[in-house]
C-alpha cells in the first residue's frame, strides 16, 4: 500500500519520467476552461432573432437528400386547423381583455428563456381591436357575414401574386371544415361552402380577390390579387382611415410580375421612367414605404421574399428574366427596404425552394393535388408550401398556445 502511494506521488511530481500527473491535470483543466469560455462567447455574440420561424439563418444545411431542414433556433409546432382556430380565438380574447397593449417592440428584447420570443405580437392584435372599436356594435349582437361592422372578427390579409396566394391556399386547406365559407367576385358576393373552392384554389389560377370566413372562430382570411402591389397603397390608406376593416396580420409578396414587365409590351402603370425594371420596382415600393411602415406599427406586417426558380426548365425567352440572380437582386433590395421599420422579413422560404427544385431535377414528379408540380418551374409544390404555412403559424400563433419552453 505504501509503495503504491509512493509510486503515485512520484508520478504526480514527474520523477518517473514523461509528463507529470500535475502537468496532465493542468492541461485538462485549461482545455475545459477554453471550451466553456468559447461556448459562452458564441452564445453571447449570436444575434438575437426575434422571428426565428421566419429567419433563413435558423435553417442551416440543405446539402443532404430529402426536404428536411431543421430549425436550429427553436422548436417548431406542427399546426392543425384546430390549432389555428384556437389561436384566432385567443387572439380575440387577448385583445378584448387588455386593449391597452405595449408598443410592439417594447418587449422584443433578449431573454434567458426562448419560449415565445415574439410574445410582444399580442400588442398588434390589441391595437387592431382598438382600431376596430370605432365601428363596433353592442357585444354579442349577431352580425351578418357581409357586415363591415364586425369588430370581433380577426382578419388576416394576404396581398400579392400567385406565390403568396399559395400560402393563403395552404392555410385555407388546413382550416377546411363545414363551418368555413368563401366568396369572390365570380360568386357575385354570395357566400359558398369552402369545398367548392379548395380544389380550384390549389390547382387553378384564380386571379381575383377571395374572402374566407370561419363561422366558429370569427376568423376572416382575405386574399387581394395584386401581383404588382399597385393596389396596396390604396388598401393601406383605407385601413388607416378605417373605411375598410383593418387586418391584424398582413402578408405581402411580389416581384416576378415586375420582372416579366421587362419584356411585356404593356409595362405596369407605375412611374414611366427610362430605368431598368428593378429600378421601377424600387421606386414603386419606396413610394408607399412611409405609409406601410406606419401601418406596421399596429398591423403585424410580414414581407415574404421570392422563392428561387428551376432555371433549367424556364422557357428560353425568359432565361434572362426569371433567373435566380435577378430574384436575389430583388430580395436583396427588399431586405434593405424594411430596415428601421417594424416590417418583418420572411426569408426562410428560400432554402426550402432550393431543395424542392433540386429534388425536381433528380425526380420529375407531378401530382394532381400539386403536392409535387415539377412541370412548373416558377412555383414550389405544396409539399413545400405546407412548410411555409407552419412557419407562418409558428410566428403568429405560438404566443397564444400552451406550448412548452423552447418553441419559436
Amino acid at each position: 500500500m505504501q509503495s503504491t502511494r509512493l509510486s503515485a506521488w512520484l508520478w504526480w511530481q514527474g520523477r518517473r519520467g514523461g509528463w507529470s500527473g500535475r502537468t496532465i491535470w493542468c492541461c485538462l483543466l485549461g482545455a475545459w476552461m477554453l471550451l466553456v469560455t468559447t461556448q459562452v462567447v458564441v452564445l453571447q455574440t449570436r444575434p438575437y432573432i426575434v422571428h426565428p420561424a421566419l429567419a433563413r439563418e435558423c435553417y442551416p444545411g440543405g446539402g443532404g437528400r430529402g426536404l428536411q431542414l431543421a430549425n436550429t433556433c427553436c422548436r417548431m409546432h406542427n399546426y392543425t386547423g384546430q390549432n389555428v382556430t384556437t389561436c384566432a380565438e385567443r387572439i380575440r380574447a387577448a385583445a378584448a381583455h387588455n386593449p391597452r397593449g405595449r408598443h410592439p417592440r417594447s418587449a422584443a428584447t433578449p431573454s434567458t428563456s426562448i419560449h415565445s420570443p415574439n410574445e410582444y405580437l399580442i400588442s398588434f392584435y390589441r391595437a387592431a381591436s382598438r382600431a376596430s372599436s370605432n365601428s363596433s356594435s353592442s357585444p354579442g349582437s349577431p352580425l351578418p357575414l357581409d357586415s363591415a361592422r364586425a369588430p370581433a372578427n380577426i382578419t388576416w390579409a394576404v396581398v400579392g401574386d400567385s406565390r403568396v396566394r399559395q400560402v393563403f391556399s395552404g392555410l385555407v386547406t388546413r382550416l377546411a371544415s363545414p363551418r368555413l365559407r368563401y366568396k369572390k367576385p365570380s360568386t357575385l358576393g354570395k357566400w359558398r361552402s369552402i369545398h367548392e373552392l379548395t380544389e380550384s384554389l390549389r390547382t387553378g389560377k384564380l386571379h381575383e380577390d377571395i374572402e374566407v370566413y370561419h363561422l366558429d372562430a370569427s376568423l376572416r382570411l382575405v386574399f387581394y390579387w395584386d401581383p404588382l402591389l399597385t393596389r396596396l397603397p390604396q388598401l393601406l390608406r383605407q385601413w388607416e382611415d378605417n373605411t375598410k376593416h383593418r387586418p391584424a396580420l398582413l402578408l405581402i409578396g411580389s416581384a416576378l410580375h415586375w420582372m416579366k414587365s421587362a419584356i411585356s409590351p404593356s409595362p405596369p402603370k407605375s412611374p414611366q421612367l427610362p430605368v431598368p425594371t428593378l429600378g421601377r420596382y424600387r421606386q414603386h415600393m419606396l413610394s408607399f414605404l412611409p405609409l406601410l411602415a406606419q401601418q406596421a406599427k399596429t398591423i403585424q406586417t410580414i414581407l415574404l421574399l421570392q422563392d428561387h426558380v428551376l432555371e433549367s426548365h424556364i422557357f428560353k425567352e425568359y432565361h434572362n428574366i426569371y433567373s435566380n440572380n435577378n430574384i436575389d437582386q430583388y430580395n436583396t433590395f427588399l431586405s434593405f427596404y424594411i430596415t428601421g421599420t417594424d416590417i418583418i422579413l420572411w426569408d426562410s422560404n428560400i432554402p426550402f425552394s432550393d431543395m424542392y427544385h433540386k429534388q425536381c431535377k433528380h425526380n420529375h414528379r407531378k401530382t394532381y393535388d400539386m403536392t409535387w408540380n415539377c412541370a412548373d418551374p416558377m412555383h414550389s409544390g405544396y409539399v413545400i408550401v405546407e412548410k411555409y404555412v407552419d412557419m407562418l403559424m409558428n410566428d403568429v400563433c405560438n404566443p397564444f398556445l400552451d406550448l412548452e419552453a423552447g418553441y419559436c
